[in-house]
């Protein structure tokens, strides 16, 4: 993809542009090589490095496919097709409320796209990225040739960061130059993260200023407003779900009548988070009768495998889970991405750390309850 000049792969923002849901939504339809009547077309985003996560399926039916439905702007998004339940080809594209045509074709040829204005944009941005990195090969053969001397490896090293600046800056203006559209705020999320913070911060001002309810501009705001709000120094934000037995619990019954609460976000699918329990299980025992308190927060999805894992890891403490897994609202208020993460709060609501593992949990809670 072009963008691999810039950043490689997506983020974890999802690409999106500042137009509303139309109300005809979009359509995307049209033929498969290598596929008959009755095999499956994926519509799928990226997930990670090459991950394809399938958003929606069509069957195809006279020698066709179709897909439908409505976005709340642009993203990218690819085309799998499959026979016998294996790929014969792929088409990347960009889906907007618009009519999209694709025809994919296998591996090896080039699928054509007929999309609405973000497409359009995307190939013109995509044709000045392939431009630019034409030439970087040359210097990319010199740098992975075993018998090239230090020399040519350094001057080659300097000619690719070179042009690599020169990519990254024709990123950055296209971006800026097409302020306010779906095709700014779309390359921002796949590229911000070979931009300087200073650089990010020019764009996200003039984001700001120009379109401030793009999804993308809105997602990295929503991420720094959490990140503010869970950071050491800052009064907790409590959070409200139901304990095992479907009652209703909050972490503001036990912050207050103890000393610490240490927010444990956890899930029983995440091996890492077992791992770890042993020392949380520890430190509760350790602890809990000089005023320590765990409740922990699960992102589970399924209710039967949070409760067995409760049993099967010995863990005494309240525990509380809306079962929406990554779309938790614990997660969500106090900007989890990754777990096992933790949360430890003073007895005046204030957080005193965050992230404790292994030894680092026990020796910080020995600090405190000395």
């Amino acid at each position: 993809m072009a963008c691999g000049l810039c950043c490689g792969v997506a983020t974890a923002f999802t690409a999106c542009s500042q137009q509303s849901a139309s109300p005809t939504g979009y359509t995307v339809s049209g033929t498969a090589d290598g596929t008959v009547d009755g095999d499956t077309v994926y519509l799928c985003e990226m997930q990670g490095f090459f991950g394809m996560s399938p958003l929606d399926t069509a069957i195809v039916k006279d020698g066709k496919f179709e897909f439908k439905g409505e976005t709340e702007g642009a993203a990218m998004r690819f085309l799998v097709a499959t026979h016998d339940s294996q790929s014969v080809g792929m088409a990347m594209f960009v889906l907007e409320n618009a009519n999209i045509s694709a025809t994919i074709k296998p591996e090896g040829q080039q699928s054509v796209i007929q999309g609405g204005p973000s497409q359009k944009l995307y190939e013109e941005f995509e044709a000045g990225s392939n431009k630019l990195a034409a030439p970087m090969e040359e210097t990319y053969a010199i740098l992975n040739d075993s018998t090239a001397d230090e020399a040519a490896k350094q001057k080659a090293q300097q000619t690719l960061d070179s042009m690599q600046q020169v990519a990254k800056e024709y990123s950055r203006k296209f971006i800026i130059d097409h302020v306010p559209s779906a095709i700014s705020d779309m390359l921002f999320g796949l590229c911000a993260s070979q931009f300087t913070e200073a650089e990010q911060e020019e764009i996200l001002k003039l984001f700001g200023e120009k379109q401030p309810d793009y999804p993308v501009y809105k997602a990295i705001m929503a991420e720094r407003k959490a990140q503010e709000a869970s950071a050491v120094g800052a009064q907790f934000t409590d959070i409200e779900m139901a304990d095992p037995e479907g009652k209703t619990i909050k972490v503001s019954d036990y912050v207050g009548k103890n000393k610490y609460v240490l927010i444990d976000f956890w899930a029983s699918w995440c091996g890492p988070c077992r791992a770890e329990m042993p020392t949380v299980v520890k430190a509760y025992a350790d602890y809990h009768q000089k005023g320590f308190e765990v409740v922990g927060v699960s992102l589970d999805n399924q209710k039967e495998a949070w409760v067995k894992a409760i049993a099967q890891l010995k863990m005494p403490w309240p525990q509380m889970s809306d079962l929406k897994g990554w779309e938790s609202k614990g997660a969500q208020v106090y900007n989890v991405r990754s777990i096992p993460a933790n949360v430890l709060v003073d007895q005046q609501g204030k957080i005193v750390a965050k992230d404790l593992r292994g030894e680092d949990l026990l020796n910080k809670l020995a600090e405190l309850m000395k």
